[in-house]
């Protein structure tokens, strides 16, 4: 989905992104969209506002705003429909606008280019700039960043039916806490309701967790036996027994916990002892790092990055416009394609 545009132009894109806080006003409602001060004067007509040569277009899927498109001739509208996306108010426009004005930033949007908002990888920004002159025309689309299933490795960490509505994709660490709390409050009920919830586990050990590596490379051996999620449900419920142990003592839990969980304990110690998994785990850090993980544990729903998964709402909200017809993220592709 991403194109990004020359790296030179990064810092002046981060600069602009910097004043505004973007998401602020994305997936909220048409309504609530509409009712902000920085439209005041644009007639609205549905999800669509306009003022002489100046068309502000709402993308809605599933009852909430994904995108907002600005088609201008006048840098303090490109602005206005800018901030509208991300919420801004009026006071921030000028600055928002002058970041825009930018003549670099603007030689750059001459071949189009679109980009992440932020480090966090949850919202896109694109910019064209079309004409000579007074024919000079503006677009901007500020829009919610949806991750294709491309984006993602392949795993064998996965339970849930394949038709499932809801797939749920987890960057998690074995030895972080966040991750055994999600672990044991949230998974029990997304296991349960196989139907509803496709869950899929992914490897991302952080370095400062020091038996982190070990325990994901264990899982995946676990995996390869087809018991990965019982040995998951032993190391999380021994947390407090091996996350403290120096790394070259944890193989003989995991052996245990092994056997607990079904496995052929003899396949798994050699899988754990010639770490037949180190290069898978390490690709999967890889591929989360590529879909701008930073913590864990991480959530995806339908690809959309959630920022609290036991936010009920927010959940919801993220099922709404990914399983609505047309999606969010065929919208928004839709919408790219004119900025590539």
């Amino acid at each position: 989905m991403i194109t990004p545009f020359p790296t030179r132009f990064l810092a002046l894109s981060a600069a602009l992104l910097l004043s505004a806080p973007a998401g602020a006003q994305l997936l909220q409602t048409p309504a609530q969209t509409l009712a902000q001060s920085t439209l005041k004067g644009l007639s609205a007509d549905g999800t669509v506002l306009r003022q002489g040569a100046t068309t502000v277009t709402l993308d809605v899927s599933g009852g909430y705003v994904v995108g907002v498109l600005t088609e201008t001739d006048s840098l303090d509208d490109l602005a206005r429909g800018v901030g509208a996306g991300w919420g801004l108010d009026a006071a921030n426009l000028p600055k928002l606008k002058a970041n825009l004005s930018n003549p670099q930033l603007l030689a750059a949007a001459r071949g189009g280019f679109v980009d992440m908002t932020d480090d966090a990888g949850t919202d896109l920004i694109a910019l064209k700039v079309t004409g000579e002159g007074s024919a000079t025309r503006y677009a901007a689309y500020v829009a919610v960043n949806i991750w294709p299933d491309s984006a993602f490795p392949a795993t064998k960490a996965v339970t849930g039916s394949a038709a499932a509505p809801v797939t749920l994709r987890i960057f998690s660490d074995f030895q972080c806490p966040y991750c055994k709390q999600m672990w044991d409050t949230a998974m029990p009920a997304w296991r349960r309701d196989s139907a509803t919830y496709r869950v899929m586990h992914y490897e991302f050990p952080l370095s400062f967790h020091r038996n982190a590596q070990g325990a994901a490379e264990a899982s995946e051996c676990a995996a390869a036996q087809g018991k990965f999620w019982p040995f998951a449900d032993q190391l999380f419920a021994n947390f407090s027994v091996w996350t403290p142990l120096d790394p070259k003592d944890a193989p003989a839990k995991y052996a245990g916990y092994a056997k607990a969980a079904g496995l052929d304990t003899a396949a798994f110690k050699t899988c754990v002892g010639q770490r037949a998994f180190k290069a898978s785990v390490d690709a999967q850090v890889q591929a989360g790092l590529k879909v701008n993980v930073q913590g864990t544990p991480t959530v995806y729903l339908n690809g959309l990055k959630l920022s609290n998964y036991g936010d009920a709402r927010e959940v919801a909200r993220a099922r709404a416009i990914t399983t609505a017809q047309p999606s969010a993220a065929s919208v928004i592709e839709a919408r790219l394609k004119a900025f590539r």
